[in-house]
């Protein structure tokens, strides 16, 4: 093993029994996913309303996060690889917290680049945190703390929401302030109870490098042609990429500029409640789809993505044109319900006869697909929406997605065929 640094000694803020990194692991999870709810609860009305983005502006705003998060996917996980897992995760955690204070200035300038510090601080977590767990605590138990992790998590995101929206009345930039804050005060504290006792360094062939990216994205290419089902899912992550970025960014100038708020209501009320209720009802309709895909056989999983998608589109369009704040309201959860219920079943879909020496490749470049449909479709529709509207930008977003049915709809006749050969 490596000579030991600062960074992978075993830290402990009293004398005696250090942290167990299971409960960091399980307090990093649910804090920052606290924090970064504070942040997304109120955000499409802060843009909009007190910083007064264009549409464009949102939409080059997003691109720029995503391409920081693609650009710095290989140099942040050096860090990780060669120096410290844990100090990538302390450092990817204390850039997103500058991201987020700096997102509290109600400036084009200052969200734009919290949003980018948010994209690169994210590049810096992904992937180091859960293989730091990994190391630490071994690939069986890890494997039982991630989905308690994520369940802490989606707990911990609702609670935030509710607390965001109870500073939003106040002021809505006050929630950027405190969850960066937040996040400095993790950092901190990470710093002196986030244990490293069985981290090595990478061996060189599996490092992060940018060669080593250029061999990922052929094999993944090769691993694709092989088979027609990853063709498909390579178009239909581009798709989704796409899509999901119109939306994600225009959402809130739809329902505030085009639309309409009920004057009745407080803005920040209503916001709050998009958000849990739409969290919640995600997690309802993934039940709802679990018990009907036959124990994820691939017709019934496909059939679900099939449906989740025609759903999806039809839910957007609905959207765009609302012609009032009811229907909007409506057509805007159904959306993000059924987005939220797709993106599991799509990995389930995509995982499901993969060669185990190339799943993590293909995965990886599937996930590099979406990415690269999100950068590629953000300027294309923030366009749309500043020389003609959002509700058209909107729409057209989900006339994107419309070659995605008769794929799932090819993929289901295939997996027939499959079942009645077998």
């Amino acid at each position: 093993m490596a000579q030991s640094s600062w960074f992978q000694r075993q830290p402990t803020l009293l004398p005696g029994r250090p942290v167990d990194a299971s409960c960091v692991y399980l307090l990093v999870v649910a804090f920052g996913g606290a924090m970064q709810a504070l942040v997304v609860v109120l955000y499409a009305l802060y843009v909009v309303r007190d910083v007064g983005l264009s549409p464009f502006q949102l939409m080059i705003i997003g691109t720029g996060m995503e391409a920081a998060a693609l650009l710095f996917e290989v140099p942040t996980g050096v860090v990780a690889d060669l120096v410290s897992r844990r100090l990538s995760v302390i450092l990817g955690y204390f850039v997103i917290a500058v991201g987020f204070v700096l997102m509290a200035i109600p400036e084009f300038w200052s969200v734009a680049l919290g949003q980018i510090l948010w994209g690169l601080g994210f590049t810096f977590i992904s992937g180091a945190r859960e293989a730091w767990l990994a190391d630490e605590v071994g690939e069986d138990r890890a494997g039982v703390l991630y989905p308690r992790g994520a369940r802490w998590r989606l707990t911990a995101m609702i609670a935030a929401a509710l607390a965001g929206g109870a500073i939003g009345l106040i002021a809505p930039q006050w929630t950027f302030l405190v969850a960066g804050v937040g996040l400095g005060g993790m950092v901190a504290v990470l710093l002196f109870v986030m244990p490293e006792r069985g981290w090595q360094p990478v061996p060189r062939g599996e490092r992060s490098s940018w060669a080593a990216v250029r061999g990922t994205a052929v094999r993944g290419l090769r691993a694709t042609r092989a088979k027609p089902v990853l063709v498909a899912a390579f178009i239909l992550a581009a798709l989704m990429g796409m899509s999901s970025e119109s939306f994600d960014r225009l959402w809130g100038f739809l329902l505030i500029e085009e639309v309409g708020m009920p004057g009745t209501l407080n803005d920040v009320v209503v916001f709050t409640g998009l958000y849990v209720i739409s969290q919640l009802g995600g997690i309802a309709v993934i039940r709802l789809v679990e018990h009907r895909t036959a124990l994820g056989r691939a017709r019934s999983v496909t059939t679900a993505l099939l449906l989740l998608n025609g759903t999806i589109v039809l839910a957007m369009l609905a959207f765009g044109l609302a012609p009032v704040f009811g229907v909007a309201l409506a057509a805007y959860w159904l959306t993000v319900w059924a987005r939220n219920a797709e993106e599991p079943f799509f990995t389930a879909w995509v995982n499901r006869g993969l060669d185990p020496a190339t799943r993590a490749t293909v995965l990886s470049t599937v996930s590099q697909a979406n990415a690269l449909g999100q950068i590629a479709g953000g300027p294309a529709f923030g366009l749309i929406a500043q020389l003609a509207t959002v509700r058209a930008a909107i729409a057209a977003a989900a006339v994107v997605l419309l070659p995605a049915l008769p794929l799932y709809a090819r993929e289901r006749r295939r997996a027939d065929g499959e079942a009645s050969e077998g």
